[in-house]
């Protein structure tokens, strides 16, 4: 009871935070959470994507703040990732925004990356990026939701009762022949021992 009344209390922060840090598992569990009436589905759909968002933006405007003042964001490493955006996002366009989330390993340069090189405009990328939040929200939050709807739904059917009633001959059975060659492997070892002394 205890830990229902602490994910009550701090479920809804935990997903906002996870959201901003990108956390996937979080979002998971919350969809979970959400399956089991302990949180609010809408309610933490809605902080995820605005979790994203801020996420996102952040990176996006740091890139344009800092690209003249940072000395990293001049240098080869930096530059070389430049690049690989860069023909990413002519290749692709607006869909590197999109599915950035998705995008292990450079989901976090990508919006410095845009944002750095100046070549989206500051709407563009926040109605793009809004999308890819909402896509990104949902797949992980509605995964949990319907895992833990599929879960909840087989625990109430199941029950060791009523398995047991339902298959109690076949069940005692096996157990009565696995006692029973228990049985017989010990005498044999018993009797081979007294047969080598």
């Amino acid at each position: 009871m205890n830990n229902i009344l602490l994910i009550k209390t701090w479920g809804y922060w935990l997903i906002f935070g996870a959201s901003i840090i990108e956390g996937e598992t979080f979002l998971v569990l919350g969809g979970i959470a959400a399956a089991s009436k302990i949180l609010n589905l809408p309610i933490i759909i809605i902080l995820s994507i605005i979790g994203c968002m801020i996420h996102d933006t952040i990176l996006f405007y740091l890139g344009k703040i800092s690209s003249n003042r940072i000395k990293y964001f001049k240098s080869i490493k930096w530059k070389n990732r430049t690049l690989k955006i860069n023909r990413l996002l002519k290749k692709y366009d607006f869909w590197i925004i999109i599915t950035l989330r998705f995008a292990y390993g450079i989901r976090t340069i990508i919006p410095l990356t845009l944002g750095i090189n100046k070549c989206i405009t500051d709407f563009k990328f926040l109605v793009f990026d809004f999308i890819g939040a909402v896509i990104w929200v949902a797949v992980f939050i509605l995964s949990g939701y319907y895992f833990g709807s599929v879960l909840q739904i087989s625990l109430e059917n199941f029950s060791l009762y009523s398995l047991f009633n339902k298959y109690k001959g076949v069940i005692l059975v096996s157990l009565a022949l696995m006692i029973v060659l228990v049985v017989v492997l010990i005498i044999i070892k018993i009797v081979r021992k007294y047969r080598s002394c």
